[in-house]
């Protein structure tokens, strides 16, 4: 993983990590705040170990899971079972924000992008 706690990650979206093993002590799980600009979307990725936990913090946007899009807003929770497929979309004026849990914690190997990478 990066040394840095800020860094662009595997599908595009920009994290700030809070905790991280290495670094924080935690045995089985990573916090991270990710952000994703207005009108950008991370690339449909899936995870063969982890599971997610994403907690809309601030924004509009769309998350896709497993094939089903939903509209989500601060507040909004949702969990992304391991090996399922998932992509989140910023759709209003300002940046998406989510918190990600992570169990175990992330890690770039474990992430697959399952669609074309874009230019």
């Amino acid at each position: 993983m990066p040394s840095n706690r800020e860094y662009t990650t595997l599908d595009g979206s920009r994290i700030l990590e809070l905790i991280r093993p290495e670094l924080d002590g935690s045995r089985k799980l990573s916090l991270a705040r990710a952000t994703i600009e207005p009108g950008a979307s991370t690339l449909r990725h899936r995870h063969g170990e982890a599971e997610e936990v994403y907690f809309v913090l601030s924004g509009e946007g769309t998350l896709e899971i497993g094939g089903a899009i939903e509209r989500v807003g601060p507040g909004d929770a949702r969990l992304i079972p391991p090996g399922v497929e998932h992509r989140a979309t910023a759709i209003g004026s300002e940046p998406l924000v989510i918190l990600c849990a992570c169990s175990p914690p992330y890690e770039h190997e474990d992430t697959e992008i399952t669609e074309a990478v874009r230019a």
